[in-house]
């Protein structure tokens, strides 16, 4: 269960890190597994990056979606009761799973420029929760978040930098943002609202990965809403 001073956590800073949800032998599991699922070959809606950079290790590694729709393991790690749980404090209402995925992130590979999940997914409430099966620290590109900018609507949207970014697409930061780095051990969960301003940098390490595993829930009395003209992704040319 959460505490009252986690939720004011999530409240405030639009975060909050749940350790050791899932466990050693777990982890390792799951790691096992999606490289497995990865070295069968293409799945549905794999996505490496953008073209311009053939060189980019995602190309080889993509990142799986809606795993959850096809394999079994996926569907169990996703109903994980205590992240149930939580989504469903955090969101107050009843989660509904919406999307699952699951980045690789290889040694030399990009990151994603930052963005908040909203500007995808239009529907409020909405949430995501994010499981790393490494070691998420500076050098591999962790999660990086802009805390309390979930408070403030959608930010506008640009062209990103395909050079750092797999995605060509990022928000336009407000002035002065503080970006922060989570640091994060394997089995740890991350929850963060749908619209926290979030993303991650290069994997600069010659030798280590870091794969995540991650959900997205939406409440069941979600409403879809219209985003502002330039605050959707779509609205990047």
């Amino acid at each position: 269960m959460l505490t009252s001073k986690q939720i004011v956590h999530y409240n405030e800073q639009g975060y909050v890190i749940l350790p050791h949800v899932f466990d050693t032998q777990t982890v390792d599991k799951m790691r096992e597994h999606y490289m497995a699922l990865r070295a069968e070959g293409e799945k549905p809606g794999d996505f490496g990056g953008t073209k311009d950079k053939t060189d980019d290790a995602n190309h080889q590694y993509p990142r799986m979606i809606q795993m959850h729709k096809w394999d079994v393991p996926s569907e169990q790690w996703s109903s994980h009761p205590q992240i149930l749980t939580a989504v469903e404090t955090l969101i107050n209402d009843e989660p509904v799973l919406n999307q699952t995925m699951l980045y690789f992130k290889p040694p030399h590979s990009r990151g994603q420029g930052l963005h908040q999940d909203a500007q995808y997914i239009t529907l409020d409430p909405l949430i995501g929760v994010w499981i790393p099966l490494d070691i998420s620290d500076h050098e591999v590109g962790q999660m990086v978040v802009v805390p309390g900018s979930h408070h403030y609507g959608l930010y506008q949207v640009e062209k990103a930098d395909t050079d750092i970014s797999f995605t060509n697409v990022q928000t336009v930061l407000p002035q002065n943002a503080n970006i922060v780095g989570l640091d994060m051990n394997p089995g740890d969960v991350l929850f963060f609202h749908g619209r926290i301003i979030h993303g991650s940098y290069a994997n600069t390490t010659t030798d280590r990965w870091r794969r995540t595993f991650i959900c997205h829930y939406v409440g069941k009395h979600a409403q879809k809403f219209e985003p502002q003209q330039g605050t959707h992704v779509s609205h990047v040319n």
